[in-house]
């Protein structure tokens, strides 16, 4: 366990790194005692045999010991709450955002599941640009959400995403921090178009269906998830951007509208526009046709030089005299130019021939900083409180594996349990180097200390300190280009993945040999 994320109503959600695979994963526990452990733990095997990517993936759940658990995929990205901060989405865009989640809802409706409990925070776009559904099945147990129609209350929970994706406003009821939809006479959400103008009459119509709000010319209410995708699939939509880049694009947000005295909406120039999406079509820039070049200035000079010619023949003389004087001129500076080079060679090769340095043009290259090869790892272990897992699996520290690790035993406590005052991943790259940076890969967790010492003992204390950071997660040493043989990690406070433990996944030295 790494984080407590929340915790309400006996239940608490964790962050927690998975040690074998290497990967973080969200960890649900029970308080003891809790009434519907059985039931959450059911849920959670009912949604694991789903294959829809867009919808979370759970990877264990268990009630047999004494603490019942679920562990799924850590989802990462910007809930629909934290895309709409901004403002609404452009209505091609919000199309397009919520048909994948309707397709995703429509694959678990199939096997028998439903979310009952869908709001803003349930739809995320991911960090790797994808859309993900969160808490399926789980959030119904936990909130102790039933209902004899889930199809139905599904499908409003989609249009009210997607009225809120349209509009910035949220036609359901508490949990979010949108503000809610205005309402007209009877009590009920407004239109999209009646809130902000610009909304396609399509998507209205769609919207409108889905929440039970009349809508002329409209048919009756959608009655599954299914159904509500089928007319989105015919809907107009911009591509969203599905390019697993980390921080990709999210879609398309228009700055929240303020109310104009004529009922239009109201924003700023420089606001209106939305935030581009990742490129996947060539654009009109890129589809410009190469423009000719432009011929080289003395072509220019001699275009006008033979025009004035034909031009008459008083003008064509001078012309060809100054060009005549331009020429003479500029052999006169080559000429003073080259005699000058001749002479300071003429200098160099004086002094080298006595001895000299050699001319600046034949120093040696600046050597470039690279990967450098690790010769064998060492450990900084003293007694008299030897740490015995410590030296195991040494070579795991540099093999570039992305599963593999070198770790410590676990202590009890970040002082390591007051047993050692540290413990020394000593480096020894066979030869004298140069260190410009060395780059650290650790699991995520709370942070402990780590100090970066170089230089010709391969005991820790002897070698200069160049750098310090924490110890946690990917991060960079500075070598400030010191000389050594011994490169150290010296581990001085340990971090906290769940136990108090030093585990390195790789070590990899950059500088000059």
């Amino acid at each position: 366990m790494d984080d407590r994320v929340s915790e309400a109503g006996g239940s608490t959600f964790w962050k927690a790194t998975d040690e074998i695979l290497a990967r973080s994963v969200a960890v649900l526990t029970f308080a003891p005692g809790f009434p519907r452990v059985n039931d959450v733990v059911t849920a959670a095997r009912a949604a694991s045999r789903l294959t829809d990517p867009r919808l979370t993936q759970v990877f264990d759940a268990d009630d047999s010991g004494e603490r019942a658990y679920v562990v799924s995929e850590w989802v990462t990205g910007e809930t629909l709450e934290d895309l709409l901060a901004q403002g609404p989405m452009e209505a091609d865009r919000a199309a397009a955002f919520l048909l994948e989640a309707a397709e995703a809802l429509t694959s678990a409706h199939a096997a028998g599941l439903a979310h009952l409990c869908l709001t803003p925070h349930n739809l995320v776009w991911t960090s790797g640009g994808t859309v993900k559904i969160t808490g399926l099945g789980v959030e119904a147990v936990l909130s102790g959400a039933e209902s004899d129609t889930p199809a139905l209350d599904d499908v409003q929970g989609l249009g009210a995403m997607l009225y809120a994706a349209l509009t910035g406003h949220w036609p359901g009821g508490e949990g979010t921090v949108l503000p809610p939809a205005p309402s007209g006479a009877d009590g009920l959400p407004l239109l999209p178009s009646q809130v902000r103008a610009g909304i396609p009459h399509n998507l209205d119509a769609i919207t409108g269906r889905a929440l039970g709000l009349a809508v002329r010319g409209a048919p009756e209410r959608f009655d599954s998830p299914g159904a509500f995708a089928d007319a989105l699939a015919k809907v107009p939509r911009s591509p969203l951007p599905f390019v697993p880049l980390v921080g990709s694009t999210p879609p398309a947000v228009m700055p929240r509208p303020d109310s104009n005295p004529d009922g239009t909406a109201k924003m700023s120039p420089a606001a209106s526009q939305p935030i581009p999406p990742v490129q996947t079509v060539p654009d009109s820039a890129r589809m410009r046709p190469p423009q000719p070049p432009q011929p080289p200035q003395h072509s220019r000079a001699e275009m006008r030089s033979s025009g004035g010619s034909r031009g008459g023949g008083g003008q064509g003389s001078s012309n060809k005299a100054l060009l005549a004087v331009v020429v003479v001129v500029v052999l006169v500076v080559v000429a003073v130019g080259g005699w000058a080079v001749s002479q300071m060679g003429g200098d160099d090769d004086n002094k080298n021939a006595k001895g000299g340095t050699q001319s600046s043009a034949a120093a040696s290259p600046t050597p470039k900083v690279g990967e450098l090869k690790v010769d064998r790892v060492l450990l900084d272990n003293d007694p008299p409180h030897v740490d015995t897992t410590a030296p195991r699996d040494l070579d795991k520290a540099t093999d570039s594996s992305k599963s593999s690790y070198w770790t410590t035993q676990h202590y009890y406590g970040a002082d390591f349990g007051g047993q050692r005052k540290g413990i020394g991943l000593v480096l020894d790259m066979g030869r004298t180097v140069t260190v410009d940076k060395v780059a650290v890969s650790m699991p995520d967790g709370t942070p402990g200390r780590v100090e970066l010492r170089v230089g010709d003992s391969r005991k820790s204390s002897a070698s200069q300190t160049q750098d310090t950071g924490d110890a946690v997660g990917n991060f960079d040493l500075t070598g400030k280009h010191v000389k050594g043989q011994y490169v150290t990690l010296w581990f001085s406070k340990l971090p906290s993945i769940g136990v108090f433990q030093v585990k390195v996944k790789d070590v990899t030295v950059y500088g000059t040999a």
